[in-house]
């Protein structure tokens, strides 16, 4: 029975510093003894043992000396620095990815390079993640070290104490809807860039299995490339931003403002340019629809026309509700 309560005593010991086993060996020791009866018996020794608790726990409460890598003066900013840091190395990471892998496609089937391309970003994404939370780790131990050594005092004034934020929930941006929104953008660029480097020439108009006349210029869509694979990266780094922030602030709101307005501009460069589609097409429906080539081309005009209007009136609407949001909280923070 005596056993029982020199492996529980060791348990104890083990997980504690060498300079303070035998004290707490001899304390421990004297307490077990001091709460068992006379003659005790084996029931009695597990009864006292289980009520000083784990051993795991006891040996916790002997420490002297905290023991975490960031310790909770520092850890609410180390959260927040992590955040931000972490934020920002993945979109990089994800943008470099994204760029890397469009430009180095090794598939050839349009499935597979979709697959090759996300496989790329999660991969990077993944790399900046771990690179970010070393880092951030690694410099707030740092800091932590150096305060210890210090002895840096928790001295503070009330001045110190930070503003009572005011919320604004009309500004509030769904996380939900931004990721959701982050996933489909990403797809739908990844296909449509795809489909711009490797695809374009297949996209014709057939007859029995044979391409008739192939509908767009390759010599166009070629040179919008480049543009369009930076557009999507910096759509991405924008989502995240979203996601980060989770309210319009007046900084992400310029950068959303101009973002929006750069790739609406570039696509309606894109649809807009005379050469876009091969004159063959305007003849080969006109062939088909028994009308003149002319009247076929003035329809396409009106179309594209009509889309550009509509795509500007959205991205407009877009654009003042968002600033009103934002202008609302700024005002409101003053």
């Amino acid at each position: 029975m005596k056993n029982y309560i020199e492996r529980y005593i060791y348990a104890v010991t083990k997980r504690l510093p060498e300079g303070v086993r035998s004290e707490v060996k001899a304390e421990l020791n004297a307490n077990i003894n001091d709460m068992l009866p006379e003659n005790p018996k084996e029931e009695d020794i597990e009864h006292v043992l289980k009520t000083l608790g784990h051993p795991r726990i006891l040996a916790k409460n002997y420490e002297t000396k905290e023991r975490y890598v960031i310790s909770p003066w520092f850890y609410a900013d180390y959260i927040i620095t992590l955040k931000i840091v972490m934020t920002i190395v993945i979109a990089i990471h994800v943008a470099f990815g994204f760029f890397d892998s469009i430009l180095n496609l090794s598939q050839n089937n349009l499935f597979l390079q979709i697959v090759e391309v996300w496989a790329k970003i999660l991969s990077n994404g993944f790399q900046g993640a771990v690179v970010a939370f070393a880092w951030v780790t690694a410099i707030f131990w740092v800091i932590e070290t150096v305060a210890r050594s210090s002895k840096c005092d928790a001295t503070w004034n009330l001045k110190d104490l930070p503003e009572i934020p005011k919320i604004n929930n009309k500004a509030k941006i769904s996380r939900t809807e931004s990721i959701i929104g982050l996933i489909i953008g990403s797809i739908f660029s990844i296909i449509f860039i795809v489909i711009l480097i490797d695809y374009m020439d297949v996209i014709a108009i057939y007859d029995d299995g044979i391409i008739v006349t192939q509908i767009f210029n390759t010599l166009v869509t070629d040179k919008f490339i480049i543009f369009f694979i930076i557009s999507a990266v910096i759509s991405i780094a924008v989502s995240l931003l979203k996601i980060y922030y989770g309210e319009w602030k007046l900084n992400l709101a310029i950068l959303y403002t101009a973002f929006e307005i750069l790739s609406t501009v570039l696509f309606l460069i894109f649809i807009n340019h005379p050469q876009l589609i091969l004159p063959e097409v305007f003849n080969t429906v006109a062939f088909y629809m028994e009308i003149g080539s002319a009247e076929v081309a003035a329809g396409f005009d009106r179309g594209i026309r009509v889309l550009t209007i509509f795509v500007s009136i959205v991205v407009f609407i877009d654009l003042t509700v968002t600033w009103i949001k934002t202008l609302k909280t700024f005002q409101q923070k003053q």
